[in-house]
């Protein structure tokens, strides 16, 4: 059973035990992302969480690695549009190792100029190794189309210029700003006790809060769609994402939308992969995907084909896609949606990682843990009515935004709907 309290100095604890695991999953995530950054901050959030593993009063960067390593552990970061996340796993006789260097991180981190300067060249090479993989470059690229002059629409990274103008007084002045203890949550999953954790905690977390200063945080500007972007590039395939406006996170109609986008792209049986891949040969990776946060949502489509073979596997993604909301699915696909989705939870939450950061993202965006049972009432809740509903929400009348990188010859197009 999840206990769930609050130090005071504002940092919410949240500490899962799970029975018949030897491992513990501990997480520090700080509400703080991209979508907070001012445009000359960009990659600002993304440096701080490189920075915290660099060295703090206690410890140097390689000692962090090394007291991890040692135990055959795992210490991992990852800057998000609107979180960063800072974890270890090990073994569960190493959990006060991991609460007190978490803490050590948060708290001690010294921020070393040379330390900066050196790591904001291993940024830089962290850019431009996206910059050489289409695939995830594709991505980034088509948020910025979907919510460009939106805060969401940051590239996470930053850019070569925001990167290259980091100094030692921004990232503090960031940090100060945003990384207030009242923004944090600290989670633990995994083979622990209670009684223990909770002493822990209390030990290496400091009762005195850090606030937030938020002068000058500004307002986020209204997003603008753009619906058609190209990067040439000597490619053997096109890279390409076609989408429109999703829901965001709070939105009921978000469990039909996972059997959507199940039923569309999500799986191996999935229209996209049987009728693109499969029947006619397009393709190797094909899928869709939703994008959910506080404000905006985004759903889209992914494909990698030849340059020969791009008209006709976009033509197709757009048929589908057609199909779903004029001749609608079947009560067994429904059916086969709905298991799918409900196995592929249960099979996640066998990874403690998941479950510590499932626990995590459930606090952040709802105040509450929503349990195995709820979501699978959830999930058997939806109804064909329901489907259709959200078909019509994602799909009609909604412009499309198509983003490609690859070689083509007609690099523009023109605008792209739906004959629906």
């Amino acid at each position: 059973m999840m206990v769930k309290y609050q130090l005071s100095n504002g940092i919410t604890i949240l500490l899962e035990p799970v029975p018949g695991v030897v491992s513990i999953s501990a997480g520090l995530w700080v509400k703080v992302g991209s979508r907070n950054e001012q445009p000359h901050e960009m990659g600002y959030a993304h440096c701080i969480e490189h920075m915290l593993f660099k060295g703090t009063e206690n410890h140097t960067a390689k000692e962090i690695a090394r007291i991890v390593d040692r135990v055959g552990g795992q210490h991992n970061a990852a800057t998000n549009r609107e979180y960063t996340c800072y974890y270890i796993n090990v073994i569960s006789d190493y959990l006060e190792m991991a609460v007190s260097l978490l803490a050590d991180m948060y708290y001690r981190s010294l921020f070393d100029e040379t330390e900066i300067e050196k790591e904001k060249n291993v940024i830089l090479e962290e850019i431009r190794m996206y910059e050489d993989t289409p695939d995830e470059l594709i991505h980034d690229v088509f948020m910025e189309c979907m919510l460009s002059n939106h805060p969401l629409g940051h590239p996470i990274l930053g850019t070569e210029e925001s990167v290259m103008g980091i100094d030692r007084r921004k990232l503090l002045d960031f940090f100060g700003r945003h990384y207030d203890t009242g923004n944090c949550i600290f989670v633990i999953a995994g083979n622990f006790d209670v009684t223990a954790a909770r002493d822990m905690i209390d030990r290496y977390f400091p009762h005195d809060r850090i606030i937030i200063d938020t002068a000058g945080a500004g307002s986020p500007s209204e997003s603008r769609r753009i619906l058609r972007r190209h990067i040439s590039r000597d490619l053997e395939q096109v890279h390409f994402c076609l989408g429109t406006d999703g829901l965001c996170r709070g939105d009921d109609n978000r469990w039909a939308l996972f059997t959507l986008s199940t039923i569309l792209g999500g799986s191996m049986s999935s229209r996209l992969f049987q009728n693109v891949r499969e029947n006619e040969g397009l393709c190797y990776s094909i899928y869709s995907f939703h994008s959910s946060y506080a404000d905006k949502g985004v759903f889209g489509v992914y494909c990698g084909t030849s340059p020969e073979n791009y008209d006709r596997a976009l033509d197709l993604i757009l048929r589908e896609c057609e199909a779903l909301v004029k001749t609608g699915i079947t009560e067994e696909e429904l059916s086969d949606a709905k298991t799918f989705m409900k196995g592929n939870l249960a099979l996640s939450l066998e990874n403690i990682e998941v479950r510590m950061g499932q626990l995590a993202k459930n606090e952040m965006v709802f105040g509450r843990n929503f349990t195995f049972d709820e979501i699978i009432r959830k999930i058997d809740a939806i109804t064909m009515d329901d489907f259709r509903r959200v078909c019509d929400i994602i799909f009609r009348n909604n412009p499309l935004t198509l983003v490609s990188i690859g070689n083509l010859k007609d690099e523009t197009g023109g605008a792209l709907s739906l004959q629906i």
